[in-house]
């Protein structure tokens, strides 16, 4: 057989293949919609007992990302020093104030 109509062959039997992108994306102010985040994991066919996991860890991602902007930005407008928790209204720990 030639390579030419071997090549032939390998293409019709190959799998087609289908992609899609799926985004997961946040708020400007870090907020996560839980039924969007959801229906992307159906998508990606994962099962039901691991996506209330996954939504938390996703979460605490989120906040922790958000949080090292903040602090960053303070550290600038602070002139390099960290950020204090002076003219906060509480602070209810691991550097999350309310």
């Amino acid at each position: 057989m030639s390579s030419k109509k071997a090549s032939s062959v390998r293409l019709k039997l190959a799998p087609e293949w289908k992609f899609e992108q799926i985004n997961f994306v946040v708020g400007n102010r870090g907020s996560v919609v839980e039924s969007d985040l959801y229906t992307k994991l159906k998508k990606l066919d994962i099962r039901e007992e691991k996506k209330e996991k996954l939504f938390a860890d996703h979460v605490t991602q989120v906040c922790e990302a958000h949080n090292r902007v903040i602090v960053s930005f303070l550290q600038q407008v602070q002139g390099g020093t960290r950020p204090t928790i002076e003219g906060s209204r509480k602070n209810i720990g691991h550097n999350v104030h309310v």
